[in-house]
């Protein structure tokens, strides 16, 4: 059986998608209202609209014309969507519609105001209260799926949304199949790095609902320790000291063995609930963040002011992950440990804006623990396809060995060309993440323009002629210092707009789409980061021969910054940061 093996952070080669505008795309959907193009990917686009009928906010998926092509896709979509129509389930995003116009495939969906886990809780280490409350009502939902025949095969903190209650609902079902589904020939396998089972590579043919309790064993380490199994494979206990009965937990979902696994989620949510239940059974926890907190926008040239109470946090939609990409890495060859406890994380500062508890510092002193792992064990390799362009074989390896320096004398140079090499893979990933960014800078311009619409409406009103020509003279000022900020919308309008009715409402409202347009670029430059985690990987094992230790410990950093910190990719895609290119980076 030919079986294509892919991972979500890497767009397929042979998609390129350029979302519509939404003016574009109004004649298409007569119906609906189309507001906002909140993300885009090799995928497709997603947009918030407005059902007209029923005065509903929704969220449209449009996929690209190459899916509509496909006749066995066409009729999986169908079935697919039909399925998960039926599903009625307060942890599940809904879906109303689904068709095809204009040659693309579209389903409408529940539309969420709130934030994905992903950004209200990545690298941070979260009260086991709180932990079990998320992944009890995740499991909730997802048992329900599993129940209606229908398996996820994408359970990861992106794809799970908070609402404004921070209640967890399952979304981007878009990878979903039905349970009895078998892989066909030919067929492209997706998942996500770090939370896909292990049988989605070795045996996709026999791919069950257990792979989604493979991924909630992922998820559950990753809440409770502000880390992925695979970069801290010690038991959640041993990193923050939680309840030792997590990590029974944790260990039989995520068995290598899917018969080894829960039989179903609700099992899960059982065990999750006796610990819930136990008198004192909740340690007092130091938490462990792992990276900074999203920066916000770039200051603007207007002071700030409070936003109303009635601004939610950023809208973030349920189908980040798979815009972001569609195609599969399932990396089994992560370093361990050394013997030697692992670096501490980076100081990160928590700014989620749902109530996610993160630990209570613990009043006892902490204990250093050595990392728990099998000095025997050897890393393997897994299929997975480097970018073209940052194999070694186009860049010249100086493989001549020379003595060791003094300390007194300079630092050791690489015999390898790692500036040389990281320019290279910086430049391929920059060419992968133009499109997004392309993206995002039309929605950022549609998203100015429709404010603009919005405040000449409200200037309309006035009826005293004076005070209405000097509000259209402030507009106009306004619109072209916007313009030139790279039509962003600072957080400040000035006091002539400010004094029009309504104006401050709209000026929240135009703001807050801002905020989500950049949250959804972020994530889909994140996805992308994996690839070149693995181009870098695959230049460590081919300097491992040349004996070049200072290349290889250059290549580690870059590693560690792009692992450990979620900002630092973006950046590099966008010219913010500059990277792990001489030893004062370290």
């Amino acid at each position: 059986m030919a079986v294509t093996l892919s991972f979500m952070s890497d767009p397929l080669p042979h998609v390129t998608f350029l979302a519509p505008d939404p003016a574009e795309l109004a004649p298409l959907f007569p119906g609906y209202e189309i507001e906002l193009l909140i993300a885009t990917g090799g995928m497709g686009a997603v947009y918030r609209a407005v059902q007209k009928s029923l005065d509903r906010v929704v969220a449209i998926k449009i996929l690209p014309q190459e899916f509509s092509n496909d006749a066995a896709f066409c009729a999986g979509f169908e079935a697919e969507a039909k399925a998960m129509a039926r599903l009625n389930h307060p942890n599940l995003i809904g879906v109303y519609d689904f068709g095809e116009v204009n040659g693309m495939l579209y389903i409408i969906m529940e539309y969420v105001p709130g934030k994905s886990l992903f950004h209200s809780a990545h690298g941070i280490a979260i009260d086991p209260g709180e932990v079990i409350r998320l992944v009890t009502g995740i499991c909730d939902g997802l048992a329900h799926a599993h129940e209606h025949g229908i398996l996820h095969r994408d359970i990861k903190p992106s794809n799970i949304l908070l609402d404004l209650n921070a209640q967890p609902k399952i979304g981007d079902f878009g990878l979903a199949r039905p349970i009895d589904f078998k892989i066909q020939e030919g067929e492209e396998i997706f998942g996500t790095p770090h939370y896909t089972a292990p049988e989605v590579v070795d045996s996709p043919h026999s791919v069950d609902y257990r792979a989604d309790i493979f991924s909630v064993g992922v998820l559950l380490h990753e809440l409770l320790t502000g880390r992925l199994p695979a970069d801290d494979p010690r038991p959640a206990s041993v990193i923050c000291r939680c309840d030792t009965r997590f990590d029974a937990i944790i260990r039989r979902a995520s068995h290598p063995i899917p018969a080894q696994r829960y039989h179903s989620a609700s099992e899960i949510a059982k065990d999750l609930r006796a610990i819930a239940s136990s008198a004192g059974s909740r340690v007092p926890q130091t938490a462990v963040p792992r990276g900074p907190s999203r920066v916000a926008p770039s200051p603007a040239r207007y002071a700030a002011k409070p936003k109303s109470s009635g601004s939610s946090g950023m809208i973030f939609l349920l189908v980040a992950a798979a815009i972001g990409a569609a195609a599969f890495w399932h990396l089994k060859n992560q370093t361990p440990p050394g013997p030697s406890a692992p670096e501490p994380p980076k100081t990160a500062v928590a700014t989620p804006t749902t109530p996610i508890r993160p630990k209570t510092p613990d009043p006892a002193p902490s204990v250093d623990v050595e990392p728990q792992d099998n000095p025997d064990a050897e890393p393997t390799e897994s299929p997975a396809t480097i970018p073209s362009g940052m194999d070694s074989e186009t860049m010249p390896d100086h493989a001549h060995s020379s003595e060791s320096a003094p300390e007194d004398a300079a630092p050791e140079q690489p015999k390898f060309d790692v500036t040389g090499f990281f320019a290279r893979a910086r430049k391929i990933m920059v060419e992968r993440a133009t499109p997004l960014i392309t993206a995002r800078d039309k929605s950022l311009l549609e998203n100015l323009s429709g404010f603009e619409r919005g405040a000449k409406r409200l200037i309309r009103r006035i009826d005293w002629r004076g005070m209405r020509e000097n509000a259209e003279v402030a507009l106009e000022n306004f619109i072209k210092d916007c313009g030139e900020e790279g039509h962003r919308i600072p957080a400040r309008i000035p006091n002539t707009l400010v004094d029009v009715l309504g104006m401050d409402s709209l000026h929240d409202e135009f703001l807050e789409k801002q905020e989500a347009i950049d949250a959804g670029l972020a994530q889909s430059l994140f996805q992308l980061s994996p690839t070149y985690v693995l181009g870098l990987r695959k230049q460590i094992e081919r300097l491992q021969s040349a004996d070049d230790p200072v290349a290889i410990k250059l290549i580690e950093a870059e590693i560690r910054k792009t692992v450990d910190d979620e900002d630092y990719f973006p950046d590099l895609m966008l010219g913010k940061a500059t990277g792990s290119d001489s030893w004062e980076d370290e």
